[in-house]
C-alpha cells in the first residue's frame, strides 16, 4: 500500500494560502484505495500467448466457481526474466496482490511475498490435501508464502522399445542404481546412449536426494559435503567412467537432451512429469517412466512445482487469499491436470493426471510424491546453477572431481 502524504502536505501548508494547500494535498494524496470487488492484479511470468492463457484458466476456474470474486488483471515478463524483475515490480507503487512462484524461488522472494499462516489459519482452510513436500518448499523461516497448484517430482522416462530389444525388464516403482548402470550398458551402442544428461544442478541434486542427500541442509549450501560430494561423483562418473552417456557442454540447453531422447539417440532420460505428454506426442516409441535410481531401488521423489503467493503492497490479502484458493481447489486441478497435463498438488486430484498415460505411469508418480523432498534452495542459488554448468562439464569429461568443482563453486558464492 502507498505510504501517506499527509505529513508531506502540512509541513507546506503553513507557506501557502488555505487554497494552495488543499491543491497540494489534492495533487500529491494516495490514490484511492480498492474496494472489494474491485479488478486485482497478479503477476506471473508470461514468456508469451501460451502461458499467459494458462494462468487464465486458473482465473477462469476459480471465478467460475465463486463470481464473486474479483477480476483479475495479467501482467508480467517471460520466464527467463521473471527473478530479475519481480521484485523491482513488487517495489513499484502500483499495487500488485498475487504473485507466481516457483519453490526453488521462494527463498529470494520472502522479503517481498505476505506470509499466509495466519490468513488460511483465519479462513478455516484445511490444507491436509495438499502435498507435504511442495508446502514445506513453500515455506520459508516457518513461513508459508505461496500455495502449490503442482508437485512435480523428477522421474527417469525410458524407451520401453528399445529396453525390450535388448531382453530388459522394464523398471517400475522401484529401481536400483546398479540396475540402471546395468540397464544403461546393455542399452549403449556405437549409435546411442544408454542415458543422457544436461548441464546444471537440477538433475544431480535429484540424484543426491534419492538416496536421501540434501544439496540445501538446515537452510545452507551443502554442496562440499562428504555425502553430496559421493553422490555427485557418481552422477559425473556415468558419463567419465562408465561411458553410457554423452558429457554435456556447458552451453547445452535442456532441449539438446530432450531432442535426442525423442529421437531414440538415447535410452533413458531424468526429467519433470510435464514433459510426459509432450513426449509422448512426438515420440514415435512406448514411452516408459521409473523412479530416478537409488541404492536400495526405493522410491524417494525431489519435486518441483509453483504456486500462488500474496505481495506484501496488497491491500486486500484476505480477497487475493479467496482468489488463490479457487485457483488452488480440487475442481481446479482436477481441471489443470486433465487439461495441461500438470501433476497436481492435491491429492485428491492425481488421478487426473493419469488420464491418457500408459499403464504404471500414475503409480510411479504416487510412489514418489509418497516419499517426497522439496527441491529447496538458497537465494544464491541461480549463481550455484550457473556455476554447475560451467565447472561441471570437466566432472562429467573426468578432467576434474566432485570435490574439487564443489569447492570452487562454494567459495565462488560465499559458502
Amino acid at each position: 500500500m502507498r505510504k501517506s502524504t499527509t505529513r508531506t502536505v502540512a509541513r507546506y501548508a503553513s507557506a501557502f494560502t488555505l487554497a494552495g494547500a488543499m491543491v497540494a494535498l489534492a495533487g500529491c494524496s494516495a490514490a484511492p484505495v480498492a474496494e472489494a470487488g474491485d479488478p486485482m492484479t497478479m503477476y506471473a511470468w508470461i514468456s508469451g500467448d501460451t502461458e499467459r492463457e494458462q494462468w487464465q484458466s486458473f482465473v477462469d476456474l476459480a471465478r467460475a466457481d465463486d463470481p464473486d470474486l474479483p477480476e483479475i488483471t495479467l501482467e508480467g515478463p517471460s520466464f527467463s526474466d521473471y527473478m530479475t524483475k519481480v521484485k523491482t515490480r513488487l517495489a513499484g507503487g502500483d499495487t500488485v496482490c498475487i504473485v507466481t512462484t516457483q519453490a526453488t524461488g521462494a527463498e529470494s522472494l520472502k522479503d517481498v511475498l505476505l506470509p499466509l499462516d495466519d490468513l488460511i489459519e483465519s479462513s478455516g482452510t484445511d490444507l491436509s490435501d495438499f502435498n507435504q513436500s511442495m508446502l514445506d518448499g513453500m515455506t520459508v523461516d516457518g513461513d508459508l508464502l505461496a500455495l502449490p497448484y503442482d508437485a512435480e517430482p523428477l522421474t527417469l522416462f525410458y524407451n520401453k522399445d528399445q529396453f525390450r530389444d535388448a531382453g530388459l525388464a522394464l523398471p517400475g516403482t522401484t529401481y536400483t542404481r546398479e540396475q540402471f548402470r546395468s540397464d544403461a550398458q546393455a542399452l549403449t551402442t556405437p549409435d546411442r546412449f544408454g542415458f543422457a544428461m544436461a548441464p546444471g544442478l537440477s538433475v544431480p541434486n535429484a540424484w543426491a536426494l534419492a538416496d536421501g542427500v540434501p544439496a540445501v541442509k538446515d537452510g545452507e549450501l551443502d554442496i562440499t559435503s562428504p555425502e553430496f560430494v559421493e553422490q555427485l561423483q557418481s552422477y559425473f562418473d556415468l558419463a567419465a567412467v562408465d561411458g553410457v552417456a554423452r558429457a554435456p557442454e556447458a552451453a547445452d540447453a535442456s532441449e539438446v537432451s530432450q531432442q535426442a531422447f525423442i529421437n531414440g539417440d538415447t535410452s533413458m532420460l531424468i526429467e519433470g512429469p510435464w514433459w510426459y505428454t509432450p513426449f509422448q506426442e512426438q515420440a514415435k516409441f512406448d514411452l516408459g517412466i521409473t523412479v530416478v535410481p537409488s541404492t536400495s531401488g526405493e522410491a524417494r521423489g525431489m519435486t518441483a512445482g509453483s504456486g500462488f503467493g500474496i505481495a506484501k503492497m496488497c491491500d486486500r490479502p484476505e480477497e487475493a487469499l479467496q482468489v488463490i484458493l479457487g485457483m488452488t481447489s480440487e475442481k481446479a486441478q482436477l481441471a489443470q491436470a486433465s487439461a495441461r497435463g500438470i501433476v497436481p498438488a492435491r491429492a485428491s486430484a492425481l488421478p487426473a493426471w493419469a488420464e491418457g498415460k500408459n499403464e504404471g505411469a500414475s503409480d510411479v508418480i504416487n510412489a514418489l510424491l509418497g516419499n517426497a523432498t522439496a527441491q529447496l534452495t538458497t537465494p544464491n542459488w541461480s549463481q550455484v546453477e550457473t556455476l554447475m554448468s560451467q565447472y561441471g562439464v570437466e566432472g562429467y569429461r573426468g578432467e576434474q572431481t566432485a570435490e574439487e568443482i564443489t569447492t570452487t563453486i562454494s567459495n565462488s558464492v560465499g559458502r
